[in-house]
């Protein structure tokens, strides 16, 4: 129903109405602290602001508002690490598509020798191809920093002559020392690996996903092999261990203790596979992003919902370290065809050095003609700005079924 004519009423003569409200329990996707972790230092920002900053703007009710979505990696390429004894006896590599790019690196500056291109051959099907025959072209790390591709000294990038087709080569070094990172991509091939977190963030003591898949087209190859590793920006590493789900996909649950070391920067997510296609070994590596923070804060559960100028949320939050702490959310109301629609987004922060409130306003202008209750209050994040986490997120945080706020621009409306 439309607001009542009394609630009109104290929204025109500037009254103020306040209720308490509780948050919606978790739904599966959101983000929730268990707990907090006591031990978690200030965010060492000198400069960081404290004053606190508010501000919201309106929204077309036609707005589509979806959740952000975890990336999907999608990757048509692999890597490894190949000794001087491998490459000088040729190194084995099996294509799916022509003109693949292969690029070399030393793996130890001080230990491996810098190849060119004149020390190279490929050898397909027991013929020995040189360098002019086997490639198309080729580049070095100066004509690649000269491109605007930077990578590190001594790395040297070919790709094979169209020509020759796909299939089973061998690459093979004779003035090799030391080891090399070798990574071959395949821009034409039709086979490749997606890998994904089912969510954007995680917290220590937390858990979250990891699905891969391979495909040619449409159809899902099965796996020989499948391994991968979650790193830190710091280096610390863990294990992925993938198990068939069924379907094509491969799934690795990630159980994060309580004492992962977090910090700002994301978490790098790998998976290495290998399938066989026919005589053919196809190899994929694969790495997308997930960030990983420590819960030095979370929503205390429950909320004040004032009127008055507008809809206002003062949400309390509970903290276990000082630091500058963000709200954000999108405010949904119902229009006169029934259906809720987002009308406006609203972010606030705060210095908080112990348990407090941070408010979320949307000013009567904000609400247009025709909208009112039921409200809900949905895509709800609570951010630690000082350490660039995302601690908490609920897709739907507060819905008011009971009408709470009159209609603006002096209309009287009733249901």
């Amino acid at each position: 129903m439309r607001t009542p004519l009394f609630l009109s009423l104290m929204l025109a003569c500037g009254s103020v109405f306040a209720a308490p409200a509780s948050l919606l329990p978790a739904a599966e996707g959101d983000l929730v602290p268990a707990r907090l972790a006591v031990t978690v230092k200030s965010a060492q920002i000198p400069d960081m602001e404290r004053a606190p900053v508010s501000f919201a703007w309106a929204m077309e009710p036609g707005s589509v508002v979806d959740a952000q979505r975890p990336f999907v990696a999608e990757s048509r390429e692999f890597w490894t690490l190949v000794d001087a004894t491998e490459l000088k006896a040729g190194f084995r590599l099996d294509t799916t598509a022509p003109g693949a790019l292969i690029r070399i690196s030393p793996a130890d500056a001080a230990k491996s020798a810098v190849l060119g291109i004149e020390g190279l051959a490929l050898r397909q099907q027991g013929r020995l191809l040189t360098a002019d025959e086997a490639f198309e072209y080729s580049a070095n790390a100066e004509a690649l920093k000269a491109a605007g591709a930077d990578f590190g000294a001594g790395t040297l990038a070919l790709r094979l002559d169209p020509r020759l087709g796909d299939g089973r080569f061998e690459l093979v070094a004779d003035k090799a020392a030391g080891r090399y990172l070798v990574h071959v991509f395949e821009p034409e091939s039709d086979i490749a690996l997606a890998l994904g977190a089912d969510r954007l963030s995680a917290l220590a003591g937390g858990s979250f996903k990891v699905e891969a898949s391979l495909s040619r087209g449409r159809a899902k190859l099965p796996l020989d092999e499948i391994g991968g590793m979650l790193t830190s920006p710091a280096g610390e590493s863990l294990d992925l261990r993938f198990k068939h789900a069924g379907e094509g996909r491969y799934v690795a649950e990630v159980r994060l203790p309580e004492s992962v070391q977090t910090g700002p920067g994301l978490w790098e997510v790998h998976a290495f596979t290998a399938a066989k296609l026919g005589e053919r070994e196809v190899s994929r590596a694969a790495r997308t992003a997930i960030g990983i923070a420590t819960a030095t804060a979370r929503l205390a559960g429950s909320a004040e919902l004032k009127t008055g100028d507008g809809l206002r949320f003062a949400l309390p939050v509970e903290i276990a370290a000082p630091g500058r702490y963000e709200l954000r959310g999108t405010l949904f109301a119902t229009g006169d065809d029934g259906q809720l629609a987002p009308i406006a987004q609203a972010h606030s922060a705060a210095w908080l050095e112990k348990n407090g409130a941070i408010e979320l306003g949307f000013g009567k202008e904000l609400i247009p003609a025709g909208y009112g209750a039921p409200f809900e209050l949905r895509e709800l994040m609570l951010k630690d700005q000082g350490r660039l986490a995302d601690l908490e997120r609920r897709g739907v945080a507060l819905r008011i079924d009971a009408p709470a706020i009159a209609p603006v621009r002096g209309e009287t409306q009733m249901r």
